[in-house]
């Protein structure tokens, strides 16, 4: 043991169980908000109910299928740090699958995600630079956008380097699911006799705002970190080894924020509101993310603030890089 509640990486218990309903839950509750969504809107329509009436609970539950989309984000999180399940096969495919109903190709997101880790908030080496190192509202408007062409790059680049044989097999995997996830939206759904043009589509075109309502508060108006390395390994070559290499971080620096917010809403997206925990230790099931927020709460700096939409009116005045002394 590291300290009080803080299990080492191979000692932590996965909650492989847990994991399997939640992502079931997920795709359930998916299924059957979109089944509610398709007869809602036949019976407002039968009863001549004002348009903008049936615009609204299309929008509301689009925007709510868009939370059970981060949802599954947050799962397969977890899996692209390989504890979602003890079973390597089984964390590939379930964060292959859940990545991608969430439009992410899971093993380019990867190699994204674990060089994020290595250079979290270092200016021109991070990736998530190029989403939200813009005004506030420039990252709310595009930063889902410029992430998800980010996602897809790295795809593509393992596509065209398919002769090596690791970044084919990575291409070929995350193809496998992302073919999978869009048959079940667009295949599946209407062969059940939904209509995508209130379901599906709607959630799609709103989960961007989703996304960044709950991203923006990882990383956005801290200030920056600074360290001697200038070198960022590119995404192609990018991999775990190399990643946990670097990795050795002071945990006295501070590049993410804990959000505290309604318990439902930590279990439903995994605990990744205690997203600074997360960096300090990355290694950790989301799990434990909580019980080490309270054990080294006075032993490392955390930025912490109550809720979403708190963290939102807070940031609206900030720049992505914040001056040190903005942060009193």
């Amino acid at each position: 043991m590291h300290s009080v509640g803080i299990p080492d990486p191979k000692n932590q218990v996965i909650p492989s169980g847990s994991n399997l309903f939640k992502a079931l839950f997920l795709i359930t509750m998916l299924m059957g908000s979109f089944y509610l969504t398709h007869h809602g809107v036949i019976l407002l329509e039968e009863n001549e109910i004002n348009y903008w009436i049936k615009l609204i609970f299309i929008v509301m539950l689009a925007l709510f299928n868009g939370v059970l989309m981060l949802g599954m984000g947050a799962l397969a999180h977890d899996a692209v740090h390989k504890v979602l399940f003890r079973s390597l096969f089984w964390n590939e495919f379930w964060g292959g699958l859940l990545s991608a109903l969430t439009l992410i190709p899971f093993l380019a997101n990867r190699q994204f995600h674990l060089t994020h880790h290595s250079f979290a908030h270092q200016p021109g080496l991070d990736p998530e630079n190029d989403m939200h190192h813009h005004s506030f509202w420039v990252a709310v408007a595009a930063g889902p956008f410029i992430g998800l062409f980010a996602q897809y790059r790295i795809f593509a680049l393992n596509i065209l380097h398919c002769r090596n044989g690791r970044m084919a097999s990575r291409a070929i995997k995350d193809a496998l699911s992302v073919t999978a996830a869009a048959l079940l939206y667009f295949l599946l759904v209407p062969s059940l006799g939904i209509s995508l043009q209130y379901t599906v589509l709607p959630m799609l075109l709103l989960f961007p705002a989703v996304f960044t309502w709950r991203a923006l508060s990882d990383h956005y108006g801290l200030p920056p970190i600074v360290r001697e390395s200038k070198r960022r390994e590119e995404f192609s070559e990018s991999d775990e080894e190399a990643w946990h290499q670097e990795h050795m971080r002071q945990k006295q620096e501070v590049s993410g924020w804990v959000v505290i917010t309604h318990p439902w809403l930590e279990w439903l997206w995994s605990h990744v509101n205690y997203h600074e925990v997360h960096h300090k230790y990355p290694y950790l099931s989301h799990q434990y993310l909580p019980q080490v927020f309270r054990a080294t709460r006075n032993l490392y700096p955390y930025m912490t603030v109550d809720g979403y939409w708190k963290s939102m009116i807070n940031l609206r005045k900030r720049k992505y890089y914040a001056k040190p002394e903005d942060m009193g």
